[in-house]
C-alpha cells in the first residue's frame, strides 16, 4: 500500500538528510516482522526523527503501530467533514501548521484556545487534531524538527475537568516514542494558574528531555525578546505580534488542508488495520 505522500524519497537522501542504505536497512528489517511493509518515504521520515539511528528508528516504527493500535480513538476517523467532533474541535481551539519554517528547517504548530467554554473543550479531539498537524507538514517538504508554540489564553480552573488521564498518557507516549516527527521545544503562551496545574498532569508522563524542552510564559511576557531567543515573528500569527496572517485565517488554512489529506487519512488507516 502506497501512502500519498508529496515529497520522493531520493530527494531527502539527496540532500543527506538519510541514506538509501539504511532505508534499505529498515526494509530488510521490516520483512522479518509482521508490520506491513513501508514504503521508502514512510521510512525515511522515520530514519530523520531518530536522527538515523538505525536502531532507535525500528523501535519508534514499532511503538508507531502498537500505539496507534491501542488507541483509535486517538488515531482513526479523521475525516474532517464526516467526524462531528473532529470538526467542531477545530472552532474550540486553532490548529496550525505555519507555512513558515524556522532556520534549518525546523516547523512551527501553533495552537490558540479559541471557545473558553470549558464545556465544549473535549481533550481526545484536542490531541486527535494535535497529532493530525504533523501529516500536514511532512506532506511536502518533511521538516528536521517540530517546535510547538500553545497560547493557553482563557484556559480556566473548570477546563481541568476535562482532562482524560489515559489518552493524555497515549497522546504523550506517541509523540515522545512512536511519533516519525522530532519535538525541538514546547513554549506555552499566557500561562496561568490553570494552565500550570494542567502541565504538572501532563508532565508525569514527560520523559526528561520533553521536560527540559518545554518552557512557560506568563501573560504579559516581553515578545521581542520571545522572537529573538524561541521562534522569530516571521513565524507567528498576527495576534502574537508575528508577521503571518490572523489566527483564524491560519486555523481555516489547516481545515482546507486537513480535507485535502482525506485520502491520506483513510489510507494510513488501512495500512495499519492489515498490520
Amino acid at each position: 500500500m502506497v501512502l500519498p505522500f508529496k515529497f520522493k524519497a531520493e530527494t531527502i537522501i539527496k540532500e543527506r538528510r538519510t541514506t538509501q542504505s539504511a532505508v534499505d536497512e529498515i526494509k530488510d528489517w521490516l520483512k522479518t516482522t509482521s508490520l506491513p511493509l513501508l514504503q521508502d518515504e514512510f521510512v525515511v521520515l522515520f530514519l530523520m526523527s531518530c536522527k538515523n539511528n538505525v536502531s532507535d528508528t525500528k523501535n519508534t516504527i514499532q511503538a508507531y503501530f502498537r500505539i496507534k493500535k491501542n488507541a483509535p480513538h486517538l488515531f482513526n476517523h479523521r475525516d474532517i467533514d464526516s467526524d462531528d467532533d473532529v470538526r467542531k474541535g477545530m472552532k474550540v481551539m486553532a490548529y496550525c501548521s505555519i507555512p513558515t519554517s524556522m532556520d534549518n528547517n525546523v516547523a512551527v504548530h501553533f495552537f490558540k484556545l479559541l471557545d473558553n467554554n470549558y464545556r465544549n473543550f473535549d481533550m481526545i479531539t484536542v490531541l486527535k487534531l494535535s497529532i493530525m498537524l504533523t501529516d500536514i507538514s511532512q506532506r511536502y517538504n518533511p521538516p528536521n524538527e517540530v517546535v510547538l508554540v500553545a497560547d493557553m489564553k482563557g484556559l480556566g480552573l473548570m477546563h481541568l475537568t476535562c482532562i482524560k488521564i489515559e489518552a493524555l498518557r497515549t497522546c504523550l507516549e506517541f509523540l515522545q516514542e512512536g511519533t516519525p516527527l522530532k519535538i525541538k521545544a514546547i513554549h506555552v503562551l499566557n500561562a496561568n494558574y490553570a494552565t500550570e496545574k494542567m502541565l504538572a498532569v501532563a508532565k508525569l508522563f514527560m520523559k526528561s528531555d520533553l521536560l527540559t524542552a518545554t518552557k512557560t510564559y506568563p501573560p504579559g511576557a516581553d515578545m521581542d525578546q520571545f522572537y529573538k531567543d524561541c521562534i522569530p515573528a516571521k513565524c507567528l500569527p498576527k495576534e502574537c505580534g508575528g508577521d503571518l496572517p490572523s489566527i483564524e485565517e491560519l486555523n481555516e488554512r489547516s481545515i482546507e488542508q486537513f480535507r485535502e489529506l482525506k485520502e491520506f487519512f483513510k489510507e494510513e488507516e488501512s495500512l495499519r488495520n492489515v498490520s
